[in-house]
Order: structure tokens, then sequence, then C-alpha cells
């Protein structure tokens, strides 16, 4: 762990007072901050070190059904603060009698040869979180991709449903997902999967096309047991090979549209920057320390309709 934390204190340095004596702290953190989120009246975020053997903590409280600390983003210049004086609100300082083992610390009971040798809190300061978040249905198109030309702001909604491109897991609803409409091997080099599968050469991707052999049959309705997967649909081609009807002009039969097969999963990635500002431990001050950065995932699933 090679995070060097320094106080704005004489040029940096981390000094402190113990029964008069000036002495000098030096605490080489990481910044990668872990998370446990086992105790339900609270988050605990830590950081740790080995020789010596350390960890930084801020504690937050957790609301009601809170399965994360942070799910939205921070507008820019107005992060989320946590005054160290306010109940719930904690930022700790600790040393060990021996190394920590990863997730020791979130243990209800902690291991009976694991002791705190020394124990601050802070009495003063504040916490200040800064969230940003990156949405991915990782369908295998990149989100600068299906972004469109409108950008994050203005995403692309190719099948004009509740999700953008960029969290919707099949983007022109025809009951394929995007994922099994795109070649990922990227073979004209572009760096661009998207536009490496095109079956009817209309200059419509797959992932994008409702009618993707160009039969003059959308995909959606080349479903012959209506169980909306046209994937499993097939029939011998030109070639004498079986593909499935979808992607097969020989085979050109509306058979209704059996429905949306629905249900839709994307990945949250949230990143949490935190900053500590005028805190007091006792045996140290500072005006203001980066404590790190916490990164997660949270996945959100909307259920198929029955």
């Amino acid at each position: 762990m090679m995070r060097h934390l320094y106080v704005i204190f004489a040029l940096l340095l981390l000094t402190a007072c113990d029964d008069g004596d000036i002495i000098t702290v030096d605490l080489e953190f990481d910044k990668e901050l872990d998370l446990c989120t086992n105790n339900t009246e609270s988050f605990l975020i830590y950081d740790t070190r080995e020789n010596p053997n350390e960890s930084l903590s801020l504690i937050i409280p957790r609301g009601n059904n809170e399965e994360f600390p942070f799910t939205e983003a921070t507008p820019v210049g107005e992060p989320i603060e946590f005054n160290l004086q306010q109940i719930g609100n904690r930022f700790i300082y600790r040393t060990y009698n021996r190394s920590i083992v990863d997730g020791e610390l979130c243990s209800p009971i902690p291991p009976a040869n694991l002791t705190i040798v020394e124990d601050y809190e802070a009495d003063a300061g504040t916490a200040f979180a800064t969230v940003s978040i990156e949405d991915d249905d990782n369908d295998g198109i990149p989100n600068t991709f299906e972004y469109g030309p409108g950008g994050i702001d203005n995403p692309r909604n190719s099948d004009d449903d509740e999700f953008p491109d960029y969290i919707d897991q099949d983007d022109d609803n025809d009951n394929v997902l995007t994922i099994n409409e795109i070649e990922t091997d990227d073979i004209d080099g572009d760096g661009d999967p998207s536009n490496n599968l095109d079956t009817d050469g209309d200059g419509i991707a797959d992932y994008l096309d409702e009618d993707d052999d160009g039969d003059g049959v959308d995909t959606i309705l080349e479903d012959a047991n209506q169980n909306k997967d046209p994937r499993d649909d097939r029939n011998l081609n030109a070639e004498g090979v079986e593909v499935p009807d979808y992607l097969n002009v020989l085979e050109a039969t509306d058979h209704g549209n059996p429905g949306l097969a629905g249900g839709n999963i994307y990945t949250r990635t949230v990143t949490v920057n935190f900053l500590i500002e005028d805190f007091n431990l006792d045996i140290l001050s500072a005006t203001e320390i980066d404590f790190g950065t916490l990164t997660y995932d949270i996945t959100f699933i909307e259920e198929a309709d029955d």
C-alpha cells in the first residue's frame, strides 16, 4: 500500500503532540478504499496498511433499506458533506498488533488475535464525498458509441422504450439481445464492433435493425414457436446451413407478434472520492487530506413480465 497521506503543517508533514513531545506521523495508505455493508445502522469505509499495521476509517449513517451509501452522482462542485461532530459520522485512526486480513474489519465479532493498540477518533472536521457514476448494459457496444450524437446528456434510444441504448440490453426491441447481434472481434479494426454485423447489407447494424435479413418480415415476427426468442426457430438457408429464420431470406413467414420478452439488466459503477478537512485526532490534526477512492458496482434488474 503506497499512499502518502500528508498533513498541511510545515509543508505537508503530519505532526502531533504526545505529552509535550513533538512526533512525526507518516501514514502511507494506497487510497483504495473498501466498504463494509453488514451493519444495518452504518456503512464503514476504510483503508489499511502494513508496517506499521494501521487503518483509517470513515463511518456514516445507513438509512432503512439502503443497500449502498451512494447511488447517484453529485452535482459538479457540490459534494455530500458529513460533519464529524454530528452523531453517526466518525473518522477514526487505529493501530493494531498485527496486519489486517482482507475483510476482517467488516466482521461483527473481531478475531480474538487482533488487538487495537491505539484508537483515535476525530472530534471535529468535515468529510466530503464527490460521487460519479457510469451505467453500462454490458452488451459489447462501448457507451461512447451508444450515446449517439447527443452524448450522455441526450443519449440515443433506438427503440423509444424506457431505456436509452447504453442501458438497454435489446436496443431494437426485436427479442434478440444486442450482445447476440454483434461481432465482438472488431474485424475491420476501427475499434467499433457495432458495424461488423449487418446481415442484409442495408447499412443498419443488426442490433439496430428491426428486419435483420431484409426479407420484409420483422425479426420479432419470425418466431415460429412464439416463445419470444427468434433464435431457436431455425431452417436451412441457401447454402444448406441451418440458421435462425430471422437471418434466413428463404424463411419469410409472419408468425405474428409474440410480445416483447421484456426484462433488462444494467450495471452502475459508482466512484466516490473522499476529502477530509479540518480534523483533529488528538495525536494529529490536518487542514486537508485525500482519504481515497471507493468504487463499487450496483446491478439494476427489471424482471420480465409473466
